[in-house]
């Protein structure tokens, strides 16, 4: 229990920290996003390239390790968009439901996790960084696919886009960046590695302050029950799909409690703006936000009691 603790609890202390800034108003709205940009564009790819560079991933376990994930995840959104048409939502509502049921936050929550979690294994950390590239793309194409019906506002979602925003995506080029790196003899200057590591050594404790402070800001209005049926799909049920996965593909050990955390982390912010710019229910996608982060502390703590060994 105390391994337990000592893993979570920097990660959700750090987040209930930037939660306490943004409602005493030490921190703004505007200022907490553009942490968020500096984190997103400069911090995260900074250290998804110096690790993955320094990294020797075990391609055969990431394939498997990446099955998992995309499995999971698509069995999640098949079973989020059932429920949201049994429980009778109107198409926007539905939208919101299926996007917050398999969207999860795995840069800013996944990762501090499962850094943690194998401090002293940075092989593990290295094959975690290399699947977040694709499995982000596809939670994003996803998202969209799942929110064209929501509104009118999907009428400026052109199919080039959506292929440009994913070319742009700085996580993905950082993926690709230290994996070349890493597959290569090539090697970073020490100048640019060491600025690179200074740049990412920001990335996770401004992301989980960023996510504290959009927490702040976020209130749980309208339906209780769907917010909370879909995050436990998000937390509990999509986790549980990708253990029997896992376990059908004979994932070791340290690969399913990677998988686990990942699958188990909580709906991404990303996911509320995205609902709002495509007509769909954002009040919805607030409180589904809102209750997978809250659910997320007890879900990983299991995660992470099953997998210990």
């Amino acid at each position: 229990m105390s391994t337990i603790a000592a893993i979570l609890a920097p990660v959700f202390l750090v987040v209930l920290l930037g939660w306490v800034l943004a409602r005493s108003e030490f921190l703004s709205a505007q200022t907490l996003a553009e942490l968020n940009r500096l984190t997103y564009w400069l911090g995260l790819p900074a250290l998804l390239i110096v690790k993955l560079a320094a990294a020797e991933p075990d391609v055969g376990g990431v394939l498997n390790l990446l099955f998992v994930l995309v499995g999971a995840t698509l069995l999640g959104m098949l079973l989020a968009a059932l429920v949201s048409r049994r429980m009778g939502l109107p198409v926007a509502g539905q939208g919101s439901f299926t996007q917050g049921g398999f969207r999860g936050n795995l840069a800013f929550i996944g990762l501090p996790v499962v850094v943690y979690a194998f401090q002293s294994d940075a092989a593990v950390v290295g094959d975690t960084l290399l699947v977040l590239g694709p499995l982000m793309v596809l939670y994003n194409v996803l998202a969209v696919l799942v929110l064209l019906p929501s509104g009118d506002h999907h009428r400026g979602v052109t199919p080039w886009r959506i292929l440009r925003t994913l070319l742009t995506n700085p996580i993905l080029i950082a993926c690709l960046i230290g994996l070349a790196l890493s597959l290569s003899a090539l090697a970073l200057p020490a100048i640019v590695e060491r600025t690179l590591s200074a740049l990412g050594q920001m990335a996770l404790p401004l992301a989980l302050i960023c996510i504290g402070g959009g927490l702040a800001h976020t209130t749980l209005r309208g339906s209780v029950l769907h917010a909370t049926t879909a995050a436990v799909i998000k937390v509990a049920a999509i986790p549980l799909i990708g253990g029997l996965l896992g376990l059908a593909v004979g994932l070791a050990t340290h690969e399913l409690r990677v998988a686990l955390i990942l699958l188990a982390s909580p709906t991404a912010v990303a996911s509320y703006v995205l609902a709002r710019q495509m007509g769909a229910d954002a009040t919805l996608a607030s409180g589904i936000i809102l209750m997978s982060t809250l659910l997320a502390l007890p879900a990983l703590a299991v995660v992470l009691a099953v997998t210990a060994g």
